[in-house]
């Protein structure tokens, strides 16, 4: 039997409340919750379900679900949930419904939501409405050309260098493709491992344990999502509470994703009109572990996340530099061009051995380098002994080495708090320029900008904005008042 709870209103915008919760009752013996919603249209409601485990802000228990805007309809069941939704077992008590106030509109917006509670009989396994459906068994991609720096870049670089992907979504957020079909897009493209940051969600981290041993290190992530701002967090044991309503609650939210064994990272921090919350507006945490200065292709603005980046470095922060493709898988086979495919950019990690334990540890101490994509290019910058991310003992001067592979042509920058320091030619396939840095300010950086390169992406990008204008308003001219970076190393710190 089942019964099924009406609730109405009318939500208005408030800062102070950014996801607002509806109660329902959930008796004994409750086999299947079910949950419908609709709202007055031009305004945008997010969806999710907590159980009555969950308490305010910051809760560590409770959640049972998110799906954003991507679904109208969801469930939870001891053995089977729609996916961005746990299965488990349904305790009786006060549930929420959580509506999250993404677009409201100065009149308000109505929602009616069903909630259907089901009791007494076996638990439905029917996916819901909008659930994508479950992709064609048709056995494992071929990889890709292996990158041809897995092993070692230069004699100068200790351990090897290993190509993937920080940042990509799944349909257990609002992709249409499946964790099984990312992971093998991220195999042919050569990655070799790859971060699932499925949006305030960790559903698809069971889906992750499947593929534990596979030709792609799977790493459990999520990317807190908020109306202010994103942030990746990268090998925490469970969810992470995004229910942030201001600047001190994401203080509390790095505490959070650190207790439990993760990393975080602010995402694109740039301009990009008509993305929600997709820039990021809150203070940078003094204890956040990496800034994504490069997410999806270069021309999407990201010299404003980079630019942003040199100005924490230059005020004494240490955050690593990271990139991320922001993949939002789809269903079927890949259709669209390479640089909008999932490893484009590609951050490499310098480690031991190829390990979740490994990565975040590299992660955490510099050890990163981004490139376009997983054929490089590949740029590394150490001092004596002092790699990436490490600090420089008290000197005037420093020989600093960049270490540049697939570059030929291009052309390589250094970097510092006060602007562009050196610049040369890349001459030869492994190419080293020794900087002598006599520091003028808290770090340098290294980077690879296209020349000999930059005619064919000028005509590539305008043949594509030819067909289809630019996103969030980009202009060619805009796009080409900046260099075009290909390769981004991590800074040493003086």
């Amino acid at each position: 039997m089942s019964a099924v709870h009406v609730l109405e209103g009318v939500l208005h915008a408030d800062p102070a409340e950014p996801v607002a919760q509806l109660a329902f009752e959930v008796p004994e013996a409750c086999t299947r919750v079910t949950v419908r919603y609709r709202h007055d249209p031009g305004h945008i409601l997010d969806l999710g379900l907590l159980d009555p485990t969950a308490k305010p802000f910051p809760s560590a228990a409770g959640f049972r679900g998110w799906s954003g805007g991507a679904r109208s309809e969801a469930f939870v069941a001891e053995h089977d949930a729609t996916p961005g939704y746990l299965p488990g077992r349904l305790p009786a008590g006060r549930w929420q419904v959580l509506l999250g106030r993404a677009r409201i509109g100065p009149e308000g917006c109505a929602y009616r939501v069903e909630v259907e509670v089901d009791t007494g009989g076996p638990a439905g396994s029917s996916p819901a409405r909008g659930a994508a459906p479950a992709p064609p068994d048709s056995g494992p991609a071929e990889p890709g050309p292996r990158p041809a720096f897995v092993a070692r870049a230069t004699a100068a670089l200790d351990d090897p260098w290993f190509p993937g992907d920080l940042q990509s979504h799944t349909h257990h957020s609002d992709a249409q493709g499946s964790v099984d079909e990312l992971l093998a897009a991220a195999h042919a493209r050569g990655l070799r491992y790859l971060a699932v940051t499925d949006h305030n969600t960790v559903s698809h981290h069971a889906d992750l344990r499947r593929h534990q041993g596979g030709p792609v290190l799977p790493i459990a992530g999520m990317e807190v999502t908020t109306y202010r701002g994103h942030a990746n967090v990268w090998g925490a044991s469970s969810w992470v509470d995004f229910r942030i309503a201001g600047d001190a609650d994401v203080a509390v939210m790095v505490r959070r994703g650190h207790e439990l064994g993760g990393l975080v990272s602010v995402n694109h921090p740039k301009t990009q009109p008509g993305c929600i919350g997709c820039d990021w507006e809150y203070p940078v945490p003094e204890d956040v572990d990496a800034f994504e200065a490069w997410q999806g292709p270069w021309p999407l603005r990201n010299w404003e996340s980079l630019a942003r980046y040199d100005r924490l470095l230059a005020a004494g922060r240490r955050l690593t530099l990271v990139g991320g493709s922001d993949r939002h898988q789809p269903a079927g086979p890949e259709r669209e061009p390479e640089a909008l495919r999932v490893g484009s950019p590609t951050t490499w990690l310098q480690l031991p051995r190829l390990g979740v334990p490994e990565a975040l540890r590299s992660l955490r101490d510099g050890r990163a380098t981004v490139s376009e994509g997983p054929r490089g290019p590949l740029l590394a910058i150490r001092s004596g002994p002092v790699p990436m991310g490490g600090r420089l003992p008290a000197a005037a001067e420093h020989r600093v080495t960049a270490s540049v592979r697939g570059a030929v042509g291009e052309r390589l920058r250094w970097v510092g708090a006060q602007g562009v320091l050196r610049e040369v030619p890349v001459v030869g396939e492994a190419f080293e320029d020794v900087y002598v840095w006599q520091p003028d300010g808290p770090f340098l950086r290294a980077e690879v900008v296209a020349d000999v390169g930059l005619a064919a992406r000028r005509a590539e990008l305008a043949a594509w904005s030819a067909a289809r204008p630019l996103p969030f308003g980009i202009t060619l001219d805009e796009v080409f008042a900046h260099p075009w970076v290909v390769a981004l190393s991590n800074p040493l710190y003086a």
